[in-house]
């Protein structure tokens, strides 16, 4: 199963912009995918992010049964890259 990992704060717009280009793009393309959210004001997500060696947000992370597809910090990818990189 696809996951995109989201690392974001609370605050950040650009952040909030980003998770909802990605939430659309789940809802209308991947609906069986989920999409976790780690806020890096909080300890869990600070660990989290630390595991997943996040240095920037926004940072999505797709993953597919455990295995990095594709990274990106600051800039969201586009809905072609996903496809592209989802065989779809």
């Amino acid at each position: 199963m696809a996951r995109f990992l989201f690392f974001g704060k609370a605050g950040c717009s650009v952040c909030k912009k980003v998770y909802k280009k990605i939430e659309y793009f789940k809802n209308n393309h991947l609906p069986e995918a989920e999409i976790l959210y780690y806020d890096m004001e909080t300890v869990d997500g600070l660990a989290e992010g630390a595991y997943h060696d996040v240095s920037a947000v926004p940072t999505i992370i797709l993953e597919r049964d455990g295995k990095e597809l594709g990274r990106w910090q600051e800039i969201p990818p586009t809905f072609k890259t996903l496809q592209q990189i989802l065989g779809r």
